[in-house]
């Protein structure tokens, strides 16, 4: 295969040319004059002869020059097309979300149909993972994961933070006040995620040494389902449970919770950020999720509760 000229000197080269001047040339490009002459020059001695006649105040270009520069403005024309048809959206009435599976099924389906309502020319496509899509083909628009951040190659926005608290359901509590059983008592239910071994050890911490522990899962919804089975006491995200708990549906039998070392993004190449349906869909989830925070507020003031590192 024969050898190309360097592609950022023949980009340099076309701006020039089409300036006919260094000097604006490099105002364009947001570099030094002084880089671009070295770029024209790397050019001119990749190809060996000059392209530019250096005049005292000006540039002239060579005939040589004058050969080259339609090949070059067809070739970065055909560049830029090529970008703008990958970043188009192959299916703009057609979003395709991944969620982790709690998050799905707890909180993001109940609330779809609001979306729907406001967005009806959207037909949502919803599949549920917790490993990250890697966004090769046209798959999937958008991810939403419960993560530290730093996604690489992808662009993040966060949609909100979470806590977690312990909880039962109500008839443990009732058990408790009349003295049918005492919360050293109650079976624990852990949740085994790597993400919350800090948190698991915590809770675990706050009872007895040889309590028994009457579940472990991997999964926040599963964990979630034994809870309101009356199964046991388990730390629970907040985001997943406020409006069982406002229901009464559970209970939290210690004023305790944890910053959740997670947080909830939006995840997906930067492009698809731009697109009409992903705007909507991010505009309307960070509002709906701003609730999360309120609820929070209210519900750790009124409840007393204290956190623990």
């Amino acid at each position: 295969m024969e050898r190309l000229p360097p592609l950022k000197a023949l980009r340099v080269f076309q701006i020039a040319a089409e300036q006919g001047s260094f000097k604006l040339a490099a105002e364009r490009l947001n570099v030094t004059q002084a880089a671009v002459s070295q770029q024209i020059r790397l050019l001119e001695s990749f190809f060996g002869e000059s392209l530019f006649e250096r005049l005292n105040r000006e540039v002239r270009l060579t005939p040589a020059a004058i050969r080259l520069l339609p090949y070059l403005q067809k070739a970065f024309s055909l560049i830029e097309e090529g970008g703008r048809a990958l970043a188009q959206d192959p299916l703009p009435h057609q979003l395709k979300i991944t969620s982790v599976p709690s998050f799905a099924a707890r909180w993001l389906i109940p609330r779809l149909g609001e979306f729907q309502k406001y967005n009806p020319q959207i037909s949502s496509f919803v599949s549920t993972s917790c490993d990250l899509h890697d966004f090769s083909d046209d798959s999937q628009d958008l991810a939403i994961r419960f993560s530290s951040g730093g996604f690489a190659g992808l662009a993040q926005e966060s949609i909100s933070d979470d806590y977690i608290l312990p909880l039962c359901h109500p008839r443990l509590l009732d058990d408790i006040k009349m003295g049918l059983t005492a919360l050293q008592d109650l079976p624990l239910l852990i949740d085994e995620s790597p993400e919350l071994v800090s948190v698991t050890k915590a809770f675990k911490a706050l009872f007895k040494d040889n309590q028994t522990v009457a579940l472990q899962v991997v999964d926040a919804n599963l964990l979630m389902d034994a809870a309101l089975n009356g199964q046991g006491i388990a730390p629970v995200r907040f985001s997943l449970a406020y409006e069982l708990i406002r229901r009464g549906q559970l209970v939290c039998p210690l004023a305790v919770y944890w910053d959740s070392p997670y947080t909830y993004f939006l995840v997906a190449p930067e492009a698809h950020f731009s697109r009409p349906k992903v705007a909507a869909f991010s505009q309307w989830i960070k509002q709906q999720t701003a609730v999360i925070e309120e609820e929070w507020i209210l519900f750790s003031k009124q409840s007393k509760l204290r956190k623990i590192d």
